[in-house]
């Protein structure tokens, strides 16, 4: 006799991979999708719109950025944006930005 389990309630994508990359993935990993989530805030939108984060090896970032212009504004800025992006995850995880210039596909 086979017994019936009642059904969960439906949950939310963005929920079950946070959870499963949680338990796979590393530190680092999980503070990269933090800082995903949450890049438009850190670094405002402008700056979101020419920008995507792409990589925490350490306490480096790399980050896309659509072209040499802003690639060079950016770097004027790097001391700044480092400040809110540790500000936004809570201690001073980040150290160094490098950018590089890449397809940003619009958010």
């Amino acid at each position: 006799m086979k017994i019936r389990q009642k059904k969960k309630e439906a949950s939310h994508i963005g929920d079950i991979l946070s959870k499963k990359l949680g338990a796979l993935a590393g530190r680092s990993d999980l503070e990269l999708l933090s800082l995903w989530e949450t890049w438009t805030e850190a670094v405002g939108e402008e700056v979101a719109r020419h920008t995507r984060p792409k990589a925490f090896k350490g306490t480096l970032l790399l980050v896309t950025v659509d072209s040499s212009v802003w690639m060079h504004h950016l770097s004027m800025m790097k001391n700044e944006i480092i400040a809110r992006i540790n500000k936004k995850l809570g201690e001073d995880t980040l150290r160094e930005i490098r950018f590089s210039i890449g397809h940003v596909e619009a958010s």
